[in-house]
């Protein structure tokens, strides 16, 4: 579904065009080739090299991911990671100097950051349109099917990789900066199968700059679709309510006392597209990406604190923002 939908917003800049398509399955890479128009498929990534591409695009399990990741950029091709940058910060450090050295463009796959609901939020917290702010809370539940890769500890590396890191890490630490403290509990109740993520559903705790703290719910358990996907922002003038769609504009609310605004963004262009392009301009020399190596070492930082909070069971996890 996803590299539909990110190959889709690529070709729609109309500076890209499909040259090659690699799946574990042959099948199912010409599937997504003829799809688009039709482009060799293979089932070894290695045999991309006969195509020769100047940018890829990878939508995969994340325990394959850095490994061909770190191929892609040998190879000198710019790269769209559509999901976490790496599964560590350690093999997230080493794509960054890689593609430093190669001068290459990676660009992990946030979308969040390119969509206006989340813009319009940064706007109103560098404004000052909420007063001071003092706290957040978000809470990000879905109903995962136990079958699929994501649901898999070794495939996915884990629940708050996967999922928490968009839902609602990064798009929180571009609003606010880095945390400096993490505390994380979690549990294992519905899907408890050994190969099964660890942390099915998990709370965390992050202190943001300005002593912002915030708390974050997420998992893989929904019974309901009220409540389960929301961001909200408390500031001593105004709250701010964030309903950030996973696929569409996303929408807002602004409370002040009995006061209230709603701001939709149904005529804004697709946040997907905003960052294709955003990678074909930084392909053509325009630092335009916002989710740089440099942006996305955080979100791994925090994943790797929630986890060791989370199975130490330890209330306190801090870490060094230090490179």
């Amino acid at each position: 579904m996803m590299a539909r939908r990110r190959l889709a917003a690529l070709l729609a800049t109309d500076g890209f065009h499909l040259c090659g398509v690699v799946a574990r399955r042959r099948e199912r890479a010409q599937a997504l080739a003829d799809a688009f128009g039709g482009a060799p498929a293979f089932d070894d990534h290695r045999a991309l090299a006969a195509v020769a591409p100047r940018a890829v695009l990878l939508e995969m399990p994340h325990n394959v991911q850095d490994g061909i990741a770190a191929w892609v950029v040998d190879q000198g091709w710019h790269l769209l990671v559509g999901g976490p940058l790496a599964t560590t910060e350690a093999a997230g450090r080493a794509l960054a100097e890689a593609a430093a050295a190669r001068g290459v463009v990676v660009e992990a796959g946030f979308e969040a950051r390119y969509k206006p609901v989340w813009e319009t939020a940064k706007t109103f917290i560098e404004t000052a349109t909420l007063g001071q702010l003092v706290a957040v809370t978000a809470v990000a539940l879905w109903r995962a099917d136990p079958a699929r890769w994501y649901y898999d500890e070794a495939a996915s590396g884990g629940m708050p990789l996967t999922h928490m890191t968009y839902c609602f890490i990064n798009p929180l630490r571009w609003l606010l900066g880095e945390p400096s403290s993490v505390a994380a509990i979690s549990n294992q109740l519905v899907n408890r199968a050994a190969s099964a993520v660890h942390e099915e559903t998990c709370i965390a705790l992050l202190r943001f700059p300005g002593d912002v703290v915030a708390s974050l719910t997420a998992g893989y358990v929904r019974s309901a679709e009220s409540g389960s996907w929301q961001v909200t922002l408390f500031g001593s003038d105004a709250t701010l309510e964030i309903f950030p769609d996973e696929m569409g504009p996303g929408r807002l609310c602004l409370l002040r006392g009995d006061a209230q605004e709603d701001h939709g963004f149904p005529s804004q262009e697709d946040g997907f597209r905003r960052q294709a392009r955003a990678f074909l301009d930084a392909i053509g020399g325009v630092p335009a990406c916002r989710n740089r190596p440099q942006d996305c070492l955080g979100d791994l930082r925090v994943t790797d604190a929630i986890r060791r909070s989370a199975r130490d069971r330890a209330m306190i996890a801090c870490y060094s923002n230090d490179p």
